[in-house]
């Protein structure tokens, strides 16, 4: 069927059609999920052993060496890392991005199954697979008193109970979880010695209370056509029946109850963890999203729900404990710099597209065809978005960048066709007849054009690294907006061309005379193009002239190419980190200091930084400064004031968040954090600005530096070594370790029971190690029904007796031999209790101990350069004796992800091997090539004339190493990374357009068509139809090159939230196109004379 004509013929059809288009446009708009980044997602399976009470190195042995054994050889297995601390054993499996996660785990689950043998004593496996991209929190709130005397340490359960379940219930939520304040427990406290004088042992109060503390069962009873259903009752429901339980009869009978040896007081947990917001004691909940949710709408709903329980009526306000109302706020909301990064892409959009048009106008000077034209916009960019929902992709920062990219692309179809309308129009055809043949005259321009610039993008596609799911979103919305750019161009166009275009006329009207008007440069502009074209004309004249003129002129273009692209290249980074307006600090102290002392250290961070939440404004602040930058030593005036400080102490790290006042000036956060940290001794810490992508808490660019060995003391000595260089190399708060505090070792004592003294009296470990649990942390003892609660119930050491280590020993039990004698000994001739020092974790790397330190470099240092730095560092420790020999250093992290994506796009020459050209045939950049080079083939049948065309990519290639070469000069922050290798990809799609132009246009006059050519013009000879060419498509690729630069434009120029994501990518396009118009209207003539010259030299020698 012939399109072209079907829709010149029915004009209503195709006015429906777009109309459908639309409005399926918008509501796939409204539908599609909203978020900052596409969800980059490695599927991962945790496995998590409990062996309550056993040190690192025990459970390293008996757990992780086993397992480790038989998971190393799951199929599709990318990563296995482990850890061994105090009673628990972890094991991370990351797998191949793609991989069915269902079947990893079952596939985990059988090999754990495997495990030979573990101990008695060990805990099932638990085996789940873990949210690695829910892992960042969307929103953080706070649970604060009114009164700001008030504590909130005691509504931790009622938290759990009433506000969690609130947030719970919200579309989208996947968790929340609850930090600060203490549960509520009953304790069961006793007097160590009154209890063993009573001959009660820690036990017999354990069995007492968990024998009568039940609800049974005791089956039904047939009552005539009844079944009687019979339970025993037993639970405690309130302290008293807890009081009177009976222990114990004495000699004589009488019953020894609980009241008679223990108080039982309802009390809060021992504290362990506390958090404070701005200096004040503060329940805390942090909100998480299920993969692929709308997070816009979930923290709309969030919102929502925080004002419902605050109103007067509501849950927090009704609320009253001692006459004091509680109240929710919202402290970190990531929808802010989401709506933030949208809306600047979306003003950018608009604006890009407003430039194109006006740029049509400019051209055209007339308002009737650049409305035409500029209908290809909405259309195409609309209609993107229903591929988008039908793809399962969301819109994000990302994906919308892709738009605004193809905003100057999807005018360029129709550019070429309506442009070639209005010549037609010029030799007196009719509108609907100039507007079919010059659409069929075109339409294998714009067929290859358009398939070239989708063409490329499939094996990007195919990318399985990780930062190919961020090149997925990009590449669906170019190809998705210029494919429909196709369909409009021999639909829309042609039938808006038949039916608003007239003949040429002698006089302009009246629009055609006040465009002009408006346009007061226009006639400058027209004046400036016609000198250029007849500049290329000229050159491209003379040069036709003789072979070897061409050679050299192609020769010098292309080698100045090269020298200038290898004189820009810059170093390479893997993401931008974006400014997100979110601040992260981890602080660690020496081991085993208490829970006092650090708390003493936060009150000392927090005095530090009180003056920077206090300020009123910027101006205030900045009075507290000047600071000196804590990674680049330069001097920072403008210091923000801190909108929210949030310092927590949870398992013997400090946690800090901190966000400014001004979302634009945020890094100057972080040397406050640093700064505030170092006036702490004997404790070191790490302060990084969160990156836009959630997972890297220190950087998209932070280096993980894996230093391996199985010997554990000179793998200390070794990362110990390290550690200093990296910390003098890149400031000591960008550098942190995991394990934390790896070289030091928390103070222990080991309780060593004799094992035959304690069978002769009748003990044995469990009841020694459930005494001493009882004396120091407290015994768990079962559960308490409390107000609809669950509580614990734990017996404990009365508090008001002190006990310190050197007196454990002392403290006597009640023992009872076999023969039945019961007498009281002191703990210590049953057990001994050594001082010892113990590793607080061991980490292990594909089967190997490893501690792995993290460096954050620079923002103007290129991860490649820092990269650099460690290797060179590595090697002088090696030399100077620093790094044991049997010690390995690996890096990773952003480093190997940076490497496996420019190895994926760009192949990687390790010298003239086999394996180099085979990387380099299978990167994605020389598949594109090779794909456009084919399709251009099949499109032209000719394998010479694709050639030809592939000559304009290297003069684009170097256009965009100058455009981003130049963006870094203003920015230095912007470098080469991921994303910005992604704009020579989308070049090779793009630049070839204008070089296929020419040549399909040359073509065209060097062959006689009768059927579609009916203006009666006679065949040109090869190099008349090349200069013919170039004069005729001169001003169609000026404006297609044109409207394609400023509808891109805004992206590179307007900096803002999530702009890092896309800058350096649209410099490189814009300063690509640029460089490839320029030179391609000499360079291609040039090629085509010389191929053309060469294939006639062929024929003639054949003949």
């Amino acid at each position: 069927m012939d399109v072209v004509r079907f829709a010149i013929r029915n004009p209503v059809k195709v006015t429906v059609g777009v109309i459908l288009v639309l409005l399926c446009g918008a509501i796939s708009l409204i539908t599609v999920p909203v978020q900052l980044t596409p969800d980059v997602d490695r599927p991962t399976v945790t496995v998590r052993t409990d062996w309550p009470g056993r040190s690192p190195q025990e459970i390293e042995q008996s757990i992780l060496l086993e397992q480790e054994d038989k998971l190393k050889s799951i199929q599709g297995l990318w990563k296995m890392t482990s850890r061994a601390q105090l009673g628990r054993a972890d094991i991370t499996l990351q797998f191949n991005i793609g991989a069915d996660i269902s079947r990893a785990l079952l596939e985990v689950s059988s090999r754990l199954d495997e495990v030979p043998e573990y101990p008695d004593d060990v805990d099932r496996s638990s085996v789940r697979a873990a949210d690695t991209v829910g892992d960042d929190s969307l929103a953080y709130l706070r649970l604060l008193a009114e009164d700001p005397d008030f504590e909130v340490a005691g509504f931790h359960d009622y938290a759990e109970r009433f506000v969690k379940p609130a947030f719970e219930r919200i579309p989208g939520v996947a968790e929340i979880n609850v930090m600060g304040g203490r549960e509520r427990q009953v304790h069961i406290q006793f007097d160590p010695v009154a209890l063993a004088q009573r001959g009660i042992s820690v036990g017999q109060l354990r069995s007492a209370l968990e024998l009568d503390n039940v609800n049974e069962s005791a089956g039904d009873l047939a009552n005539g056509r009844q079944d009687v259903r019979f339970r025993v009752l037993g639970q405690f429901e309130s302290l008293d029946p807890l009081r009177r339980t009976v222990v114990k009869q004495d000699g004589s009978g009488v019953p020894i109850r609980l009241e008679d040896v223990a108080e039982v007081k309802l009390v809060l947990e021992k504290q362990v963890a506390y958090a404070r917001w701005n200096g004040r004691t503060s329940m805390n909940l942090f909100v998480k999203r299920e993969t692929g949710a709308n997070v816009l709408e979930i923290m709309e709903h969030v919102r929502q729900r925080v004002e419902e329980l605050n109103a007067p009526g509501g849950l927090l306000r009704s609320y009253k404990n001692d006459r004091h109302g509680l109240r929710l706020h919202v402290t970190f909301d990531d929808s802010v710099y989401i709506y933030r990064a949208l809306e600047l892409v979306r003003k950018n959009l608009m604006l890009g597209g407003c430039l194109a048009v006006l740029v049509l106008l400019f051209f055209l000077r007339s308002l009737r065809p650049t409305l035409i034209i500029a209908m290809a916009i909405p259309i195409s960019v609309i209609g993107t978005f229903v591929v988008m929902v039908l793809t399962g992709r969301n819109l994000n920062v990302v994906s919308l960048a892709g738009l605004c990219f193809a905003v100057g692309m999807v005018v360029d179809n129709a550019i070429v066709v309506l442009e070639n309308i209005d010549r037609h129009l010029a030799t007196g055809q009719s509108p609907p007849h100039a507007a079919y043949r010059a659409t069929r005259e075109v339409w294998g321009a714009v067929l290859a054009s358009t398939l070239t610039t989708i063409a490329v993008f499939g094996p990007v596609l195919t990318v399985k690294e990780e930062v190919g799911q961020l090149f997925y979103d990009i590449a669906l919305a170019i190809c998705a907006a210029v494919g429909l750019s196709l369909i409009v161009s021999i639909t829309v166009i042609p039938t808006a061309g038949a039916t608003l275009l007239r003949q040429r006329r002698t006089e302009d009207g009246a629009v055609s005379r006040a465009t002009r008007s408006l346009f007061g440069l226009a006639p400058l502009a027209r004046w400036l193009c016609e000198l250029l074209s007849r500049w290329v004309y000229l050159v491209t004249f003379r040069s036709l002239a003789g072979i070897w003129i061409r050679i050299v002129i192609v020769s010098m273009i292309l080698f100045v190419a090269l020298a200038v692209s290898w004189k820009m290249i810059l170093p390479a980074n893997y993401l931008p980190n974006g400014n997100k307006n979110l601040v992260l600090g981890l602080m660690y102290t020496p081991p085993g200091y208490s829970l006092e002392q650090k708390e003493l250290v936060g009150r000392r961070l927090e005095a530090s930084i009180r003056p920077y939440w206090e300020a009123k404004n910027s101006q205030e602040a900045k009075a507290i400064g000047p600071l000196i930058d804590v990674q680049t030593g330069e001097t920072i005036d403008e210091v923000p004031a801190i909108d929210e400080f949030f310092f927590a102490i949870v398992e013997g790290r400090g946690y800090m968040i901190a966000n400014s006042k001004d979302p634009n000036n945020v890094r100057p956060i972080q040397t406050i954090l640093a700064r505030a940290m170092s006036q702490i001794p004997s404790s070191y810490g790490f302060a990084s600005q969160r990156s836009i992508f959630g997972r890297y808490a220190s950087g998209s660019n932070s280096i993980e530096v894996e230093v391996v060995g199985n010997d554990l003391a000179r793998l200390k000595e070794s990362a110990s070594s390290l550690h200093g260089k990296l910390m003098e190399e890149f400031s000591r708060f960008s550098v942190s370790s995991d394990p934390v505090n790896y070289n030091e070792s928390a103070p222990e004592r080991q309780i060593v029971v004799d094992q035959v003294r304690a069978k002769e009296l009748g003990l044995n470990v469990n009841s020694l190690a459930l005494a001493a649990r009882a004396l120091v942390d407290g015994a768990m003892a079962g559960e308490f029904t409390f107000d609809g609660d669950k509580i614990d119930l734990v017996i404990i050491r009365d508090p008001a007796i002190d006990l310190t280590p050197d007196e454990l020993p002392d403290v006597p039990l009640a023992v009872r031999d076999y023969e039945g004698n019961e007498f009281v000994l002191p703990l210590g001739e049953i057990v001994h209790v050594v001082p010892a020092e113990a590793s607080q974790s061991i980490r292990r790397v594909e089967q190997q101990r490893a501690i792995t330190l993290t460096a954050n470099p620079p923002p103007d240092m290129a991860l490649e350069e820092a990269q650099a730095r460690i290797e060179q560092l590595v090697g002088d420790l090696r030399v100077q004796g620093g790094m044991a020999s049997d010690v390995g250093v690996h890096l990773s992290g952003s480093a190997d992800k940076l490497s496996q994506a420019r190895t994926a796009l760009l192949g990687h020459w390790s010298g003239w091997n086999l394996e180099s050209f085979r990387s380099i045939g299978l990167s994605r950049m020389f598949l594109a090539l090779l794909i456009a080079y084919l399709l251009m083939a099949a499109l032209f049948e000719s394998f010479l004339y694709p050639f030809v065309i592939l000559f304009s990519v290297p003069l684009a290639v170097v256009g965009g190493f100058v455009g981003l070469y130049l963006l870094h000069g203003i920015d230095p922050t912007q470098q080469m990374d991921t994303l910005t290798m992604l704009g020579f990809v989308i070049l090779i799609g793009v630049v070839v357009n204008n070089a296929i132009l020419l040549v399909h246009q040359a073509l065209n006059f060097m062959r006689s068509d009768s059927e579609d050519d009916d203006t009666g013009c006679e065949p040109l000879a090869p190099r008349e139809a090349i200069r013919e060419s170039v004069r005729t498509r001169i001003r169609p690729i000026f404006m297609t090159t044109a409207t394609s630069v400023f509808g891109m434009l805004p992206l590179v120029l307007a900096p803002g939230a999530g702009s890092e994501l896309y800058r350096g990518l649209g410099a490189v396009v814009i300063g690509g196109l640029i460089c490839a118009t320029l030179f391609t209207l000499v360079v291609v003539p040039l090629m085509l004379s010389l191929v053309i010259d060469i294939k006639t030299f062929a024929r003639r020698f054949r003949r």
